[in-house]
């Protein structure tokens, strides 16, 4: 399932839907009693979620989204009650079409639900990834965009640092990207312009260990949050990168055991989870913090992140560590 959700992920981004966990590496801590858990629980929410706008079409939305992913090759078994719409609102017109920003989750069963949002026409059958009006030079979607953008940073991330300034900024971040390293070095001198500075975890694949890193920084947030600002400075600065041999699956459980390791030796707080790397790694297998990399992962995703880092400053989007342009934002 894993394997076809990331070939998935590359079709639908060229159609410019982001299916979040559909961009997520085979990763090593699968949590099934924790995404079970959270599964259940989205249900619950998703029951609960407004109805679809007047004018938009839903119930063949769903049908059409399934009818088009069931087209591409080892598709799983989906249904249309596997598209949960959890809201729609009218964005803009075009050739008198009304157009509609919906919402949603792609939720298969036995599967991480995955959030998605495009723009469809009302009837439920076309997505369209942009519309530029040629005269006025600019995008009739902008509008909408910008405002989905905003909602949806309102709850991504986790609070690492409140300051005096101004400015909100999101960092969505892999531990052992050399670039997020040099940008979480840059952003550290920064602080005096924080209003906030929130964490978003997005460990790549190429990366092996950085999913435990990420998992024992979710720990602490949790269980240490007196220490998370800690636990994030030694991830992105002093951990050191474990070396791999291959790619084989020995290999990555050896990475996963030195940094485990390397954070027991750090912080003493983490021997609640185990008493030697070994004993951490299968702690945070099938875990909650396990699963909170995994929402991270899948929220970023829904916003086109597919590689790291991405800062976000007062919602301006910056790809990768652009010391200029996040000079002139944090100002």
């Amino acid at each position: 399932m894993r394997r076809f959700v990331r070939i998935l992920t590359a079709r639908i981004l060229t159609f410019g839907i982001l299916c979040a966990a559909l961009a997520l590496p085979a990763g090593a801590l699968a949590a099934p009693k924790a995404e079970k858990a959270k599964d259940a629980q989205k249900d619950a929410q998703l029951q609960q979620a407004p109805q679809a706008a007047k004018g938009f079409d839903a119930e063949a939305f769903r049908r059409n989204f399934v009818a088009g992913l069931k087209r591409k090759p080892n598709a799983p078994a989906l249904t249309a009650a596997d598209v949960r719409v959890e809201a729609a609102e009218k964005a803009a017109q075009f050739g008198g079409v009304d157009l509609y920003a919906v919402r949603g989750v792609l939720a298969p069963a036995g599967s991480q639900a995955q959030p998605f949002t495009m723009f469809v026409s009302a009837d439920g059958r076309f997505f369209v990834s942009e519309v530029v009006d040629l005269e006025a030079g600019r995008s009739i979607l902008k509008g909408a965009r910008d405002k989905m953008l905003a909602q949806d940073l309102q709850t991504l991330g986790h609070p690492l640092m409140k300051g005096t300034g101004t400015r909100t900024v999101v960092y969505v971040s892999d531990p052992f990207c050399p670039y997020c390293r040099q940008a979480f070095a840059f952003l550290m001198g920064k602080t005096a312009a924080f209003g906030e500075f929130r964490l978003v975890h997005f460990p790549l694949a190429s990366h092996p260990g950085a999913d435990i890193a990420c998992a024992l920084m979710a720990w602490a947030f949790q269980n240490a949050p007196d220490k998370a600002l800690d636990f994030v400075r030694f991830a992105y600065t002093d951990l050191p990168i474990p070396k791999v041999a291959d790619k084989g699956q020995e290999s990555l459980k050896k990475a996963w055991v030195e940094v485990a390791a390397a954070f027991l030796a750090r912080f003493p707080e983490v021997k609640a989870l185990g008493a030697d790397g070994e004993a951490v790694v299968a702690a945070l297998s099938g875990s909650d913090w396990d699963a909170t990399v995994q929402e991270d992962m899948a929220k970023a995703a829904g916003l086109d992140v597919t590689g790291t880092p991405v800062i976000f400053v007062d919602g301006a989007r910056v790809e990768g560590f652009d010391q200029g342009r996040l000079n002139q934002l944090l100002k």
